[in-house]
């Protein structure tokens, strides 16, 4: 049974109706038919590699951890100005005329 049809040829009302009828059938089966791929069973994560609990690696962590303490004390106690310029300034942008409403202007379409 081919489904191309020459010009001039419409769609019957029984094909129609039952071309609506499948894809509605097949519109209702789809979350059932989902439900039953994904039951399978859960896909076990490999277990995580044992943490080094070692004195080499405690020493370097305090030794990390006291140098990051000294730098945030060293930002902390930089003295700042009070009420210094902004290092950024908002100013915006003009937009081209006629550009906001879809018109002709230089940026005008979306």
């Amino acid at each position: 049974m081919s489904t191309r049809r020459g010009k001039g040829e419409g769609l019957s009302r029984r094909r129609f109706v039952s071309l609506l009828a499948a894809g509605s059938a097949g519109a209702v089966a789809a979350p059932a038919l989902a439900a039953v791929r994904t039951r399978r069973r859960p896909v076990q994560k490999p277990p995580a590699p044992p943490v080094a609990d070692d004195a080499a690696t405690r020493k370097e962590f305090e030794r990390q951890r006291t140098q990051l303490l000294g730098a945030l004390k060293a930002i902390r106690a930089f003295p700042l100005p009070p009420g210094g310029d902004l290092p950024v300034v908002f100013r915006p942008l003009r937009t081209p005329r006629g550009a906001r409403r879809g018109g002709s202007g230089a940026g005008g379409g979306r």
